[in-house]
Formats: structure tokens, sequence, C-alpha cells
């Protein structure tokens, strides 16, 4: 882009030349005079046309989006100090009012930042929506409790899978990790309420969740949930949690299975989250089993021996791996 001096230089060459021109016999005064003006205005259509560059200065944005935490921070605890003072006087109009609002609100709030902050809108706009999402839980459980009347299991079957569309939207519009948190909570919930509604035994909510997390992992292994890494996480730590609360022995064998089975998946996408994971099912589902099936301390802690070795060993092995997929040194990555 051309700075107002270069231009103007620029004009008066041209206007050297056109005397030039008149000069030699080659145009004639008439032609250079319109030339000239036709020269002038388009110069003048150009300046006209610059415009400043859009992004925001770096320390603008780190500011604002600090500034946007600050803030709502500041509103979330003026409404649970206030929910929490008058929540019990407020008629079902308002609660309705005050949750479905709060929705609207941070939804609206996360679609009005700025593009221009760059990736600082979008972590703000991330939270932003995922407390939208926790807002439209919060409004669709007061329309269950305080309209419909439900007070039992069949509540989850109408609090979450809304809850759950909302945020598949939010998650379809942005796909970030956090929208995915967002996503994954109430799905596994509408999971258990399916669950209660087809068994009465106590296995069938967690079963149904772990099974509706297999089929995340499934998905986001596939590159279909995006981001890839987060849903993989994600999934894993979902039917690891949901094993633990599975009873008996089939809990134990499901909880070593899942545990087994992300480790193996942890080594196979060199990931330490998933490993992190991975162990945590591990510790969960190991003292569960030697308890079950190997009862004495002496296995006890040969069992913990073990497993805490083959963490180790798993853990060196995706460090050294995850540097080897580093570009070498000289290249291009």
């Amino acid at each position: 882009m051309r700075s107002s001096h270069q231009l103007h230089t620029s004009t008066g060459t041209r206007h050297d030349q056109l005397e030039e021109w008149v000069e030699a016999g080659l145009i004639s005064a008439e032609q250079a005079t319109g030339i000239r003006a036709h020269e002038e205005a388009r110069h003048s259509r150009r300046r006209l046309t610059v415009v400043e560059p859009t992004h925001a200065p770096a320390g603008t944005s780190l500011v604002v989006e600090a500034l946007g935490y600050l803030g709502g921070v500041i509103m979330l605890t003026g409404a649970g100090i206030l929910v929490g003072l008058y929540w019990q006087d407020i008629a079902t109009a308002g609660r309705l009012v005050l949750t479905g609002g709060t929705a609207v609100a941070l939804v609206g709030a996360g679609l009005a930042v700025p593009d221009r902050y760059g990736e600082a809108a979008g972590r703000l706009r991330s939270l932003l929506w995922a407390l939208g999402v926790a807002a439209t839980g919060a409004f669709m459980a007061v329309l269950t409790a305080d309209v419909l009347d439900r007070h039992d299991e069949q509540a989850l079957i109408v609090v979450f899978p809304p809850t759950a569309l909302v945020a598949l939207t939010l998650w379809w519009v942005r796909r970030t990790w956090l929208q995915q948190l967002a996503l994954i909570f109430p799905l596994g919930m509408s999971a258990a309420a399916v669950g209660l509604q087809l068994s009465d035994t106590d296995s069938a909510p967690a079963l149904a969740m772990w099974v509706l997390a297999a089929a995340w992992t499934a998905v986001a292994w596939t590159g279909r949930l995006q981001p890839r890494a987060s849903g993989l996480v994600l999934g894993g730590l979902a039917a690891v949690v949901a094993s633990m609360t599975v009873p008996g022995q089939p809990g134990v064998l499901l909880g070593l299975a899942t545990a087994l089975a992300v480790l193996g998946l942890a080594l196979a996408e060199r990931s330490l989250p998933l490993l992190g994971v991975a162990a945590l099912g591990l510790l969960q589902a190991t003292p569960r089993a030697v308890v079950e099936w190997f009862p004495g301390r002496l296995s006890a802690s040969l069992t913990l021996i073990a497993v805490g070795g083959l963490l180790v060993v798993a853990a060196v092995w995706v460090a050294r791996h995850q540097r080897e997929k580093g570009p070498k040194p000289g290249g291009t990555g």
C-alpha cells in the first residue's frame, strides 16, 4: 500500500511526462488536461478506500479477554448470591425467566464477541457458550420440577436431551474442546436416563453411559469429532468413570477392560493425556480386582507393583516416541 507522499510523487511524475508529450506534439494540451483530471480523481478514490488493519493489538485482546473472564466470574458470583437469598421467594415464571434469560444472554454474548481479537475471542466465546449450556440445563430443570412436577428418574429424560441438543448446536458452530466438554456431560446423562427407562437394574444407567462413551471415543478416533485429541481424552475419561459405577464383578471386568483399552489407545496415539486417563482407570479397577479375585496383602502389593511398573514403562515409551515424531534437525517438520 502506497503512502500519500508516494502517491503525490507518482502523480507529479506523470504530470511532468504529460508536459513533455505536449511539447513533443504527441498529445494536445486538451488531452493532457483530461488525463490529469482523470488521474487526480482516481488517486482521490484510492485514498478514500484505504482502511486500517482490523486486527487488534495482542495486548488489547488479552485485556479484553481478562476483563471478560473477570466480569463473568463477578456476574456468576452475584447471581449465585441472589439466587441463594431469594430463590424460594421467586415465582415459577420468574425462575424460568431468570434461567432462560441467562442462557440466552450467555449465548448471545458469545456471538457478540468481536472476531478481530483472534484466539482470545475464540476462547472467550467458548467459555460463554459452555456456561450457556449449563444455564440451559438449569432452565430445563426448573421447567421439569416446577412446571411439569416431575421429581423422579423420568425427569432426567426431560432435562438432559434438550440441553444436549443446545450443546451439540454450539459445538457444530465452534468445535473446541470446551464445547465438547459441554456436550459430553448432557449426552452422558441422557444415556443414563435412557438406561433407567429400559431396565430397573442398578447397572443400567452406568452401562448406558459407558456405551455412549465408547461410541464417542470411536467417532473421535475417526476424526469426525473435532478436536480429535480432546475428543479421545474426554471419551476415554467418560468410559472410565462410567465403569467405576458398575457394581460387582461385572464392574471389575468392565473397569479393567476399559483401562487396558484406553492404555492401548494411548500407546497407539502416543498421548500422555490418554495415558493419564488409563492410569486413573487402572488405579481404580486394580484394587477392586485384587479384593475380588486375589485376597491377601501379598497379592495386593505384587499386583500394584506390576500395574505401576506397566504405567512407568508406558509413560517412558510414549515420551520417547513423542520426541521421535517431532521435526528432524534441519528439516521442515
